[in-house]
């Protein structure tokens, strides 16, 4: 038994962790990764290959004339039970409990080059339920863990990984007679890094992941209410230096979400809540001896949703909200003549949308915004140009009514606005040159309503306006000329 449950920790422990490091290190894979089996840094150094490797020749736990081998395998594995029935108070209570550790170190030292490997693996799970005349009591824990680390060293180049993971489960549940709730939490973790050195190159890349997920439902006899929660991140890193060129990457993401729902029967009303958000960001950059490439992205979103209603005093509402931002960065320089181009776009995006009713009262409300920019760049060594465009756009509808017992009321509403805005510049030793226009419409409207049983009134505004401009500039030596409109 002993022997049996070791066999399936280490070969489970070394599966997850091939999993983990060799989904995290492909990032750094290519036609010139430094971890490329075809020409990179590894090429000759494969520690697991028959006739070429390390191993060439050598016996676990022995020795020749050039080489060394050392291995090392722990396993561990408890498991607990106890159950007590008491007959007095009616109830009985059950508690299960295992553990398992398994340590894997293995080290091969050859003449030129030697090899290390260490592995770690925790795993426990822990269970208790009481049951009593008119309840039940379930508590669940689990844990694992996970660490592995290798190394090659040669004589003229050397690689390192090391591998974290960690996971993490509760759950916890409860029935009584008339009522039930459940709660469930759980967390993962992992962190992979890995590094390559050679005579004339290095690499390296880092890569952490966090998640977590927390769900609570009660039940009761009229009513229920569950809450979830969510999280994710990630942060990868990547690096590659030669000796003439670079390479860098940076990643990062960042996910959440959360839901709420109520359900009352008693009044016959529910309630729902959702919220999300998501934000990532990516920054690479390469360069050489002759010229440098850039690259930044950014994306930022936000998403909330809401809905109630009551039949008791016949309401509801609904509201939905979006937000969004994105922005793209590209340029690339000349390092030897210092030429350089750039281009950038910006986008921010929000909606809103409100709705809600009721006896005495109804709203309507939306709205609806867009700002773009967009803009590119040159320079050289005789000339300089750019060109910009910004657009604004908004819209906007509201309405609202009243009775309060016939005193009513009436209320709408309207408005819309455009913002755009072009240029251009272009500049050498000489002459210089630039073209800029813009165009602004902006609209309004209004109405509003009062009446009751002795007098009425009412209201309306109307607006609107516009703005157009034009204005250009051009010189050459001495001479300029400028014209506006």
């Amino acid at each position: 038994m002993r022997k049996s449950v070791f066999r399936t920790l280490v070969m489970t422990g070394g599966l997850a962790a091939s999993l983990a490091i060799g989904g995290h290190t492909s990032l750094a894979a290519g036609n010139d990764s430094l971890l490329n089996s075809n020409d990179g840094l590894l090429e000759n150094v494969n520690i697991l290959d028959s006739e070429d490797g390390l191993l060439n020749g050598l016996n676990i736990g022995g020795s020749d004339e050039e080489s060394n081998t050392d291995a090392n395998a722990d396993a561990d594995a408890n498991v607990v039970n106890e159950t007590v029935v008491d007959e007095e108070n009616d109830s009985v209570t059950t508690k299960n409990g295992a553990e398992a550790t398994s340590d894997v170190n293995a080290a091969v030292e050859g003449e030129d080059e030697s090899t290390e490997v260490n592995a770690d693996t925790d795993a426990a799970t822990m269970n208790e339920t009481v049951v009593e005349e008119d309840s039940a009591t379930s508590k669940t824990e689990a844990g694992a863990s996970q660490d592995v680390n290798a190394a090659v060293e040669g004589e003229d180049e050397s690689a390192e990984v090391n591998a974290d993971t960690d996971a993490a489960v509760m759950n916890e549940t409860m029935v009584e007679e008339d009522s039930a709730t459940s709660t469930t939490e759980a967390g993962a973790s992992q962190d992979v890094n890995a590094a390559v050195e050679g005579e004339d190159e290095s690499a390296e890349v880092n890569a952490d992941t966090d998640a977590a997920v927390m769900n609570e439902t009660m039940v009761e006899e009229d009513s229920a209410t569950s809450t979830t929660e969510a999280g994710a991140s990630q942060d990868v890193n990547a690096a590659v230096e030669g000796e003439d060129e670079s390479a860098e990457v940076n990643a990062d993401t960042d996910a959440g979400i959360m839901n709420e729902t109520i359900y009352s029967e008693e009044d016959d009303s529910y309630a729902t809540t959702t919220s999300g958000n998501l934000t990532s960001g990516l920054n690479a950059s390469a360069s050489d001896d002759d010229n440098e490439v850039m690259a930044d992205a950014m994306t930022d979103s936000n998403v909330w949703v809401s809905a109630e209603s009551n039949e008791e005093d016949d309401s509801s509402k609904a509201s939905f909200g979006t937000e969004s931002t994105n922005g793209l960065v590209l340029g690339t320089e000349d390092k030897e003549d210092g030429d350089s181009s750039k281009v950038e776009a910006m986008n921010d995006t929000s909606l809103m949308t409100t709705v809600e009713n009721s006896d005495d009262y109804s709203k309507f409300e939306t709205n609806a915004a867009n700002n773009l920019l967009l803009g590119a760049m040159t320079n050289d060594e005789d000339n300089e140009s750019a060109a910009t465009l910004m657009n604004a756009v908004e819209a906007g509808l509201w309405a609202e009514s009243m009775d309060s017992e016939e005193g009513e009321y009436t209320s709408a509403g309207l408005n819309a606005g455009t913002d755009t805005t072009l240029g251009f510049l272009s500049s050498d030793e000489e002459d210089e040159s630039s073209l800029m226009s813009n165009l602004g419409v902006n609209a309004d409207a209004s109405y509003t309503q009062w009446e009751n049983e002795d007098s009425s009134d009412s209201e309306f505004n109307l607006g609107l306006s516009t703005d157009l401009g034009l204005n250009t500039m051009l010189q050459s030596g001495d001479e300029g000329s400028n014209l506006g409109l």
